[in-house]
């Protein structure tokens, strides 16, 4: 049984579990430029396929931004109990609302002048303009955005008690179900506008998210869910080896058509469980805040935000500097010069008071110089 309740409390490791789902982003979109599957990515490099490690971010990438919205369910559930709705919308329209808006003032049309830059094409006041209707990575913030300020928090208590009626398997077999439903819709939708398409992928992430906000609220039964078989460590390993190989096999071979969504058919299981799992184990973990561990909580999303033109640029910029079969390296240098040229960007934002309200932070506080000592 438990020892003390489920977030009482702050909880770093939780906090940077939250941060680094967001920062794998910019690995995952250095490794977009390799060669591959993905040929609508905005630069493709002149380099070898790494298909053990496409298979890997592709896996990756199955369960980080399902986890992500399972978070934010669960602490926007935590704040709403404990500081109210009207706290929480006021908080939501700092931290998310106007972040975005801040964000898409700028970024479009950046997005705009590095693409037609690296395609040698024309830059023209009606691209500008048109620019504004692609939203680029920015999307999971317009989600983010409809799911806290629009969905009434209502549909969330009602699936919640409803939740704490139903046992795990159940549960976990609602959700797949509805969030493949959502996934075939994106498919027949995907090519109404980004704006339309949005639309089941917010309803799929919804179901992650308010699963998470359902789990706070039923926080007293953690200490079953916990024991439930389908969460056990043993299992969950070798089904993610399983999921990870089912994609390396498509890659490997090439396979196409429906067979190829096979391996998300599979990923859909694996991250629902894995979404909890990763809930408890590092709710459970001893991180303590270090400088190192605030900057990566407090850094998070400006970085995110930031580093997509920066990484797609240098996609293009760095291709020559590494030869054809350093894949790898490759990616590991946009990721890194991705990080750094965001983390400049962080620290600039932070220092100003404006630009800090934009992206809901807390600008830094300098220390007033000590007075000079009186001589007696």
């Amino acid at each position: 049984m438990e020892t003390s309740p489920f977030l009482a409390r702050r909880n770093i490791g939780l906090d940077f579990l939250r941060a680094i789902l967001i920062l794998e982003g910019v690995l995952y979109h250095a490794a977009r430029s390799l060669p591959g599957n993905n040929n609508s990515w905005y630069y493709i490099a002149n380099k070898n396929e790494s298909i053990a490690f496409s298979s890997l971010i592709e896996f990756v990438h199955t369960f980080r931004m399902e986890a992500f919205f399972f978070l934010s369910g669960m602490f926007s559930a935590m704040v709403i109990l404990r500081k109210g709705k009207d706290f929480f919308i006021d908080n939501r329209k700092k931290r998310v609302l106007l972040p975005l808006v801040g964000a898409f003032a700028f970024i479009p049309p950046v997005m705009y002048l590095i693409t037609s830059f690296i395609g040698g094409e024309q830059i023209t006041h009606t691209g500008l303009l048109h620019s504004w209707g692609y939203l680029h990575h920015l999307w999971f913030l317009v989600s983010l955005t409809i799911m806290s300020l629009i969905v009434p928090v209502s549909w969330c208590e009602k699936i919640s008690a409803l939740f704490r009626r139903l046992p795990l398997p159940v549960i976990v077999t609602a959700i797949i179900i509805a969030c493949n439903f959502f996934f075939a819709v994106k498919y027949v939708v995907k090519d109404m506008g980004e704006l339309v398409a949005l639309l089941p992928v917010t309803a799929r992430f919804f179901i992650y998210y308010v699963a998470g906000y359902a789990l706070y609220v039923n926080r007293d039964k953690i200490p079953e869910i916990k024991t439930s078989i389908i969460l056990k460590s043993w299992l969950l390993l070798p089904f993610g080896l399983l999921t990870y190989l089912s994609f390396y096999i498509i890659l490997d071979r090439q396979i196409e058509g429906v067979m190829k969504y096979i391996p998300v058919l599979i990923a859909s299981v694996f991250s629902v469980l894995f979404s909890f799992w990763l809930v408890f184990f590092f709710e459970k973990m001893s991180i303590k805040e270090s400088k190192t561990v605030k900057l990566v909580v407090d850094s998070a999303l400006v970085v995110y935000i930031m580093h997509y033109p920066v990484v797609i640029f240098f996609s293009w910029y760095a291709d020559t500097w590494l030869g054809r079969a350093f894949s790898l390296s490759y990616v590991a240098t946009i990721t890194v010069i991705g990080l750094g040229c965001s983390l400049l960007l962080y620290f600039m934002v932070k220092r100003s008071k404006v630009l800090s309200t934009i992206f809901g932070l807390k600008p830094a506080t300098v220390k007033p110089a000590p007075a000079p000592l009186r001589p007696e």
